[in-house]
């Protein structure tokens, strides 16, 4: 019997499940909270000689290559709880699709915005905006 939280892929009978609302969230703390400041402190240890628009120029980069990764190779969130991230099509997400997924949270200076944004988002719809915009969904593994 489906849960009311999970919709098929495209609406299929057939697709994955869509991940529940409450996994969601403990994926965006994982993945787009704790992971993104454990690698900030080391990177900025280990960069802390640096000038500082050398640093932070390199922490922003860091941040992006963290995000468009967790996308295309491993997810610690999403393993956890046992989740995956798949195109509409159910097939592994493109670069450009991990790429789009993460734009809101990609730009200095309106990424807590979209941090905002995509947590509500989470809580009131189950996916992302940017999943919308990606054609991907997250979904049971």
């Amino acid at each position: 019997m489906a849960d009311e939280h999970v919709q098929p892929i495209g609406g299929s009978a057939s697709g994955p499940e869509s991940a529940h609302k409450g996994k969601r969230f403990a994926v965006a703390v994982i993945d787009l909270i704790i992971m993104p400041i454990l690698l900030g402190i080391v990177a900025g240890l280990i960069l802390l000689a640096a000038p500082e628009v050398v640093r932070n120029v390199l922490l922003i980069l860091i941040n992006i290559g963290w995000l468009i990764f967790r996308d295309l190779v491993f997810s610690p969130g999403r393993k956890m709880v046992g989740l995956k991230l798949v195109s509409l099509t159910g097939e592994k997400v493109t670069f450009l699709q991990a790429f789009i997924r993460n734009i809101l949270i990609m730009i200095p200076f309106v990424l807590l915005i979209g941090y905002i944004l995509e947590t509500v988002m989470i809580l009131v719809k189950g996916d992302r905006l940017a999943d919308t915009w990606a054609k991907t969904r997250v979904v049971s593994a």
